[in-house]
């Protein structure tokens, strides 16, 4: 329970229950699942050493200048201090409403995304005429019920006099469509309508050119944004250091069977599972730990001038771990990362693991020496492995190492494996140095069959 204290001193304190934490960030801001008077609320509570005050003042203050414009806003009941010195808004609870994330997560297709994009841009573009900028275009910021959208966050919006002009509105509808594939043009070109009927406007190819433009810009500065969060503790990622163990494990696992588990007792596990590889320079285990099935991968020790090269370039379990979320990010399968976790001697990185979560499926190897499996099925998935390697190259990506044993199949999908030799390239000859070095290492298993 949490009291609140209006700043008019002739109110009352307020006791606002508090049922389930939403999010925490740490000596900054907390929300809140609470009840008010039988009353269903959100209770945020700002707890900045110097700036709570301001940062309250400014979300109430926001909300109340977005309502006063005709923007769906949940409406403020409460603002003031809490009985522990630190500063706090209570807002009404939308009911039956979700997220736009929450949406777009359990959307299954590229079609069903948009569409849920599109109530957002007809709720920006609103926004839009009437003078307001949403900075985080975040889309946990949008509650959606029905068709409905409502506004959150208004701490992280400006306010203008007019209208926000076409320049600066296609920069921000960029945003948006950024979370769309690079190659989901006509879901993309549907929102940028959406947006555009909404305000009035005749989109033409002009205009279309400068969003795609755009949003190829936001969504790289997005995949470099969003792998900064797989480096660090949040409401997803724990931090590992303890000892001589560093790292970064999802929740999931992490507090399924705790941080020893996937630390100091690892090799253990490992030695105890379905070995599927056992060589010198890694070792390849199938487990199970907290009711979920994984694959550890340990890099092993190989002498001083190997530990010292791998402390400085990072571990190969971290670059692992890295260029599996970039692929996500980027929207090209891989097992899902759920840790990785480096041992150190000293100042010295000894020995690092990587673990997946295991996914099934045959490797392409065994499928296309397989006389029973159909020509058809086969040639499907040669050319999903040539589509996928030219979306890679289309993120400036190579894989260095597109053996047929990387390629793990399901049906006519393919999943990418073993990543530590994946690569970014900034340079145009060295990226197409290296795609065709994997087309021809792909290709060269394809005429063997």
């Amino acid at each position: 329970m949490i009291g609140v204290r209006s700043p008019d001193p002739t109110l009352p304190v307020q006791q606002v229950v508090c049922r389930r934490s939403l999010r925490l960030l740490i000596r900054r801001r907390e929300t809140f699942e609470a009840s008010w008077q039988d009353r269903a609320v959100i209770l945020k509570v700002f707890g900045h050493p110097w700036k709570a005050r301001l940062h309250a003042r400014r979300e109430r203050r926001g909300f109340e200048r977005l309502a006063q414009r005709g923007i769906p806003v949940p409406a403020v009941l409460l603002y003031g201090r809490t009985d522990d010195g630190r500063w706090a808004v209570v807002t009404e609870k939308i009911q039956d409403a979700v997220t736009a994330q929450e949406r777009c997560t359990t959307a299954d297709t590229i079609d069903r995304k948009a569409q849920v994009l599109c109530l957002v841009a007809r709720h920006l573009a609103r926004q839009h005429d009437k003078g307001v900028i949403q900075s985080d275009m975040h889309l946990g910021n949008f509650m959606i019920r029905d068709e409905e959208v409502f506004a959150l966050d208004p701490a992280m919006m400006s306010f203008r006099w007019g209208p926000i002009g076409p320049k600066r509105s296609i920069r921000l509808v960029a945003r948006l469509v950024s979370m769309l594939p690079e190659d989901a043009g006509p879901a993309i070109d549907a929102v940028f309508q959406q947006y555009g009927a909404a305000r009035s406007w005749s989109i033409g190819s002009r205009d279309m050119e400068q969003l795609r433009t755009r949003q190829r810009r936001c969504r790289k500065r997005a995949i470099e944004r969003g792998l900064r969060k797989f480096l660090r503790t949040n409401r997803h990622h724990q931090a590992i250091r303890r000892g001589p163990w560093r790292g970064l494990a999802d929740r999931r696992l992490s507090e399924a069977v705790g941080l020893d588990e996937i630390t100091a007792g690892l090799d253990e596990t490992m030695s105890q599972g379905h070995i599927l590889k056992d060589g010198r320079t890694s070792f390849v285990s199938r487990v199970t730990l907290g009711g979920i099935e994984i694959v550890v991968k340990r890099y092993n020790h190989k002498g001083l001038l190997h530990s010292l090269r791998h402390t400085l370039k990072k571990s190969r379990a971290k670059r692992s771990w890295l260029n599996a979320n970039r692929l996500l990010l980027v929207g090209i399968a891989t097992p899902r990362p759920l840790a990785y976790v480096e041992e150190y001697r000293g100042p010295l990185l000894h020995r690092s693991y990587f673990i997946t979560e295991f996914i099934g499926g045959r490797e392409l190897h065994g499928i296309l020496r397989d006389k029973s499996v159909p020509a058809d099925r086969k040639q499907r998935l040669v050319d999903e492995v040539v589509h996928t390697l030219d979306r890679l190259a289309g993120h400036r990506i190579s894989h260095g190492d597109l053996k047929h044993t990387n390629i793990l199949c399901r049906e006519d999908k393919i999943t990418l494996t073993d990543l530590d030799g994946m690569q970014v390239h900034r340079i145009g000859w060295l990226l197409q140095r290296r795609y065709r070095s994997d087309m021809a290492r792909f290709l060269q298993d394809v005429n063997r069959m």
